[in-house]
């Protein structure tokens, strides 16, 4: 190969047909890091990175950026026609993969496509078909062919950084969503952006991202979505006619007239106040407003009226975004947790209807749920939780006397199933698909106890939990051929300290579909070597 003076920063791993992206850090002393966490695997030019194919060597250098370079051809009998060797040269693999990851977290099964250009020119498009929704499409730079002056439904389109929306359809939908990656060690982290008419983007993480029926959406889609279907007044507004002059500017009948307790009263004046300096979300505000011209209907102090008038000035500019910062939207956690309350308090009150109990684990998961949505429960939620928090719980029998120990015994520990009642079944089937693909890459098998190891809170699971994190685990490699091949779970890997089958295998491939005969050896045998086929470490 001629000589190569480019500085090749990205590579994939294993072997020239590989998608799996790395990029090689440009400072020496990170490099050495590098080196020894990627001990014993090879580096490619990948063709799904538009190269040549040939394998890839680092280099280390003190007085300039380190980097990938092609092995020694003397003869010069080759030239690589890569035309893009930066940190960014692989984001469509890194997108690719982290999309349907994404996807899959969601439960939702796709697809992806990377398109190759007329020029040869590879990851300007990613294609992405979830099952159940359209076409999402990924346009990352301009080619001959990336107008989206012609796409259907904007809404399903993400733009890269530097590419230039249409004008129309910012006007038409008042948004475009655009994607970007940031540095992430080694790798590289996506974030979804959402670009406003007037020119701002606001970038999310993925975890604040859905795919709805709508489409893409980001907290600010739901926003301005909201924000173009509902009537907003022109001009300021205007407060409530004071009482006449001659009146004194005091309570005109008493609250409890009303069927309004004071307390209550001062506990709603009190808290549209912090909510007004605290600066809070819209939702809040209007919700603590709408209470207080509730309590103060029958007459309102001076002092009570220049608060409201305050409010409502706060809750105009937030809405018209006028010297103020964009207001914090509810996360997709918090928008969650507030549908697990609003379906708890549903199933309590039927419990209560038809006299069953209520456990204490299940006012726990209402506690729990209430304290991540407490910024947007609506006070009749809120009195609701906590009536069924102060709630006696059922008698329970009388406890035994104690018995005596036997000797010899350990004392009884928690159960495991108190120990994994929380835990990140997405995180943990992330780092259970990471050391299997490693494995795979390498040609073998890992055995259970060895897994339970190196994924962290795996161990400390019940045996039931774990079939749900290992039921998470998708592979990102697929298979080389366009013919049907075996089904192949890349739990296969997961053996016996013996380095057999193991026999949590069966009941994934029971729950997946994949019966497997009662003499399955030479069936999981087979499964092994397709995986690692699949992944073709040399």
């Amino acid at each position: 190969m001629a000589l190569d003076k480019r500085r090749v920063q990205t590579a994939v791993i294993g072997h020239a047909d590989s998608e799996l992206p790395v990029v090689l850090p440009m400072e020496a002393i990170e490099l050495d890091d590098f080196r020894a966490r990627h001990a014993g695997q090879t580096y490619w030019c990948g063709t799904w990175l538009g190269g040549c194919g040939h394998q890839l060597f680092t280099k280390l250098y003190t007085d300039r950026a380190c980097h990938f370079a092609h092995g020694p051809d003397p003869e010069h009998t080759s030239t690589c026609a890569r035309k893009a060797s930066g940190v960014s040269s692989a984001d469509h693999l890194y997108i690719k993969h982290g999309l349907l990851d994404w996807l899959a977290g969601q439960d939702i099964t796709a697809t992806a496509t990377i398109t190759r250009d007329a020029d040869g020119s590879i990851g300007r498009d990613v294609l992405f078909a979830p099952a159940g929704h359209d076409t999402l499409r990924v346009l990352l730079s301009e080619s001959p062919g990336s107008s989206t002056s012609g796409e259907k439904d904007p809404a399903r389109l993400m733009l890269g950084p530097q590419m230039t929306p249409d004008p129309d359809v910012l006007l038409r939908q008042g948004y475009v969503n655009r994607i970007q990656l940031v540095p992430d060690g080694t790798r590289r982290r996506i974030q979804v952006g959402t670009e406003r008419h007037g020119g701002t983007t606001d970038w999310f993480d993925l975890d604040e991202v859905e795919l709805t029926d709508s489409g893409l959406t980001t907290p600010a889609v739901e926003e301005i979505r909201r924000l173009r279907t509902t009537r907003q007044p022109i001009g300021v507004w205007a407060p409530k006619t004071q009482p006449p002059q001659g009146r004194p500017t005091v309570r005109a009948v008493s609250d409890e007239a009303h069927g309004i307790p004071s307390q209550d009263r001062d506990t709603v004046m009190a808290a549209l106040e912090q909510a007004v300096s605290d600066g809070r979300s819209r939702t809040e505000i209007r919700r603590w407003m709408n209470r207080a011209e509730e309590v103060t209907h029958g007459g309102a102090t001076a002092e009570e009226n220049d608060l409201i008038r305050k409010a409502a000035d706060a809750l105009l500019r937030l809405e018209r975004g006028v010297g103020v910062p964009t207001p914090r939207e509810p996360t997709f956690q918090e928008r969650k947790a507030l549908q697990k309350v609003e379906r708890l308090l549903g199933a309590f009150a039927q419990h209560k209807a038809y006299g069953i109990e209520v456990t204490l684990r299940q006012r726990r998961q209402l506690a729990q749920a209430a304290k991540q949505a407490s910024a947007w429960l609506t006070d009749v939620q809120r009195s609701q939780v906590e009536e069924w928090q102060k709630a006696p719980t059922e008698s329970a029998p009388a406890p035994r006397d104690p018995q005596p120990q036997l000797r010899g015994r350990l004392p009884r520990k928690p159960s495991a199933a108190s120990r994994s009642e929380h835990f990140d079944g997405a995180g943990l089937a992330d780092a259970v698909r990471d050391v299997l693909e490693h494995a795979a890459r390498l040609g073998k098998t890992v055995p259970l106890t060895d897994l339970c190891a190196q994924v962290k809170g795996l161990g400390e699971l019940t045996e039931a939990d774990q079939v749900q994190v290992l039921r998470r685990v998708r592979p990102t490699a697929r298979p080389r051929s366009a013919k049907p091949q075996r089904p192949a779970l890349l739990t296969a890997l997961i053996t016996t300290e013996a380095g057999t089958m193991h026999p949590v295998y069966r009941q994934l491939a029971d729950l997946a579909g994949h019966h497997l005969p009662p003499q399955a050896d030479s069936a999981w045998t087979d499964t092994v070597k397709i995986l690692h086929d699949r992944y073709r470490t040399p």
